[in-house]
């Protein structure tokens, strides 16, 4: 017996999981905000207290021992009418750039949670040691597959076209920056700039310029709601020549102002 498992080991290595923030946090009436949709997930567990999260196709009241999935580019409303206490996690959790395992959910969802898993949780957050952020993927992972409909995702196609294009993916994933050249990324994987850029578009549908822009844009934004880092700073930071072309860049690419998304999106506890 000699049974290689390629696409397996393509599926494991391509899953990659992040948090952006965890929280212990109680929050007042203050906890008020129109409109969430972000590209991560969030998941609130309540320890006391109570809260809403609603939009036009349903209504949920938060209460305690209970845990809350909110996917990722799903768009609600959440308020507080007194006190809110409750861990939060945001997360993403993609196979290949830009997949996320939960996108596919349009729903909130809900499931009550014990005193010994929020006890259990507690000490595992509290420890902040290598033993407990492994224990929290595994829990993230647990999650993922209690709630997603995995058998549904289907990227055997997208899988070979990363392969194919894995080093391109990778040079641009490090290199987020406004002076890189579509002819600097060509020079590095070692291909003529006129053969690969036909390729890549043939495959993916998109330029090698789209596709840098896409990624600088996405890198814009995962500063602006994770730093607090001023526009002229991220400017610097992503080598635009000035604040200006940096806010002009990213309207043409996510159709508003930096300063204007910050405002309305910056994540709150």
């Amino acid at each position: 017996m000699n049974h290689n498992f390629n696409q397996l080991t393509d599926l494991f290595n391509y899953i990659n999981i992040k948090a952006s923030h965890i929280y212990h946090a109680e929050v007042g009436t203050e906890w008020q905000f129109n409109d969430y949709c972000h590209n991560f997930n969030r998941v609130y567990i309540v320890l006391d207290g109570s809260g809403v999260l609603y939009n036009e196709q349903e209504s949920i009241t938060m209460a305690p021992q209970n845990l809350y999935v909110i996917p990722a580019n799903y768009k609600y409303n959440c308020r507080c009418y007194d006190h809110l206490e409750k861990f939060f996690i945001h997360f993403t959790a993609t196979i290949l750039p830009q997949q996320d395992l939960l996108s596919g959910i349009d729903r909130i969802i809900s499931f009550p949670i014990t005193d010994h898993q929020i006890r259990s949780l507690r000490e595992l957050l509290y420890a902040e040691s290598i033993k407990s952020a492994l224990l929290l993927q595994n829990s993230i992972r647990d999650l993922i597959i209690k709630i997603a409909d995995l058998d549904a995702i289907h990227i055997d196609r997208d899988i070979e076209i990363y392969k194919k294009y894995e080093k391109l993916y990778k040079y641009i994933e490090d290199n987020p920056y406004a002076d890189l050249s579509v002819a600097d990324v060509c020079r590095h994987i070692g291909f003529s700039q006129t053969y690969i850029g036909q390729k890549f578009k043939s495959d993916t549908g998109k330029t090698i310029k789209r596709y840098i822009s896409s990624r600088i844009t996405e890198r814009i934004t995962y500063l602006l709601l994770f730093t607090e880092m001023s526009i002229s700073d991220i400017s610097k930071e992503l080598r635009f020549e000035n604040e200006s072309y940096c806010s002009k860049f990213y309207k043409k690419n996510s159709g508003i102002s930096p300063r204007e998304y910050r405002k309305r999106h910056k994540p709150q506890l």
